[in-house]
């Protein structure tokens, strides 16, 4: 965390695949984002900077900035009712909950961007997996990291060949690439983070690219 985020080594890389960048520069992502050393990136900030490279954003995602902004606290507690417990209670502090409704602002703005940045509110599902993938776009996920909290972890999904998905998951020690069976990515996908995918209009390297992995040392 002190050298990058899982985020923002996801977006270089991101970035990279999609030939927008010849080589991942997650030191460039954190001043874009002004994400600070120890901390984790922000995912508006983050889509907003793929949004000014000139790529096209599509979130699939049932939480709904709106109504947070309208409800607040009560929103989270019901959106999250299943998962709620007294870690959550803790985590939700006055100034994270400030933050949060920063971070709902934020998002609302994307709509400038009008066409090229999409959000549908609902439950995503492994099929819209597999027909972003079949589109040529690249997908960042979030997956709950089985530390007992109530972050997650970005992971890169970049291909499929049948029943495995291609992951890019910078937590994970060696190269950082590994192979997600159907069941294994179902099981691990935090639904209710959504999934967000990302193209270009141009020609790209695409699935059979070389990664470069920028992982947390």
């Amino acid at each position: 965390m002190d050298d990058n985020s899982c985020l923002t080594c996801v977006t270089a890389n991101l970035l990279y695949v999609l030939g927008v960048t010849e080589t991942p520069d997650p030191q460039r992502i954190d001043r874009e984002v002004g994400r600070e050393p120890g901390t984790g990136a922000q995912r508006v900030g983050a889509r907003r900077f793929l949004l000014e490279q000139g790529l096209s954003v599509h979130m699939v995602c049932a939480y709904e900035t709106e109504r947070f902004l309208e409800e607040g606290f009560d929103y989270l507690r019901h959106y999250y009712r299943q998962e709620w417990n007294s870690s959550w209670e803790e985590y939700w502090t006055p100034h994270r909950l400030e933050r949060h409704c920063r971070e709902c602002l934020a998002a609302q703005e994307l709509r400038t961007f009008g066409a090229r940045m999409v959000t549908e509110h609902r439950q995503p599902t492994l099929a819209d997996i597999h027909g972003a993938l079949d589109r040529g776009c690249v997908l960042w996920l979030s997956v709950d990291n089985d530390w007992g909290e109530v972050d997650c972890h970005a992971v890169l999904v970049y291909g499929q060949r049948g029943n495995l998905f291609d992951v890019y998951s910078p937590e994970v020690s060696g190269s950082c690439l590994q192979q997600y069976r159907r069941r294994q990515l179902d099981r691990l996908w935090l639904r209710s983070e959504g999934m967000t995918a990302v193209w270009r209009r141009e020609p790209w390297r695409g699935a059979e690219a070389s990664m470069t992995t920028v992982g947390d040392e």
